[in-house]
């Protein structure tokens, strides 16, 4: 089965190695996936990056100590929002790739290329002291211009109805969408 394998410029989900080389035979997405795994291309899960990068770290630490004497009625003040992905499937939707340990992970093998099937759904909510806020099913992707009308739409009324004099803080984390100059403007 080795010589059907595509060369490593190809790339090819293990269901389409599978209908390839049953153009010519017959063999199951498990026998295929296996014979991948002794050729040591055993790669399945995508690279990861750290969630918390140095700078994070340090960023966070400097937050925490600028806050640490805070009072409990400071604590009352603030709203924390953020959003997460509910999978409905195991399968996300995310790419894998399979490569040779210590290879590289280049362009080439992810554009374009995900795993069919799954789904999922993105929440965005918050909450304060004195109540919990609206949960708002993400629809789209979480770019600044989605994040702006969540905000404009879902946080403005509730910041208003929480914190009717104007002294609610809103806190997020540091997502890309979040600290996008039309968001931060």
């Amino acid at each position: 089965m080795s010589e059907t394998v595509p060369q490593a410029k190809s790339v090819a989900t293990v269901a389409q190695l599978t209908a390839q080389y049953n153009a010519g035979a017959s063999v199951s997405e498990h026998t295929v996936q296996q014979t991948l795994l002794d050729m040591r291309l055993c790669r399945r899960r995508p690279t990861r990056v750290p969630l918390l990068t140095k700078r994070h770290r340090q960023l966070r630490l400097q937050w925490a100590r600028e806050h640490q004497d805070w009072t409990m009625d400071e604590w009352k003040r603030v709203a924390w929002s953020d959003e997460s992905r509910f999978l409905i499937h195991h399968v996300d939707g995310r790419v894998r790739v399979r490569r040779l340990p210590g290879k590289q992970l280049l362009p080439f093998c992810t554009a374009g290329h995900t795993q069919a099937g799954g789904g999922g759904i993105m929440l965005w909510g918050t909450f304060s002291w004195a109540a919990l806020g609206p949960v708002f099913v993400v629809e789209q992707a979480m770019k600044a211009a989605n994040y702006l009308n969540i905000i404009a739409n879902q946080l403005h009324p509730y910041m208003v109805f929480v914190f009717p004099t104007g002294n609610g803080i809103f806190q997020q984390d540091n997502a890309p969408c979040h600290k996008a100059r039309i968001v931060l403007e």
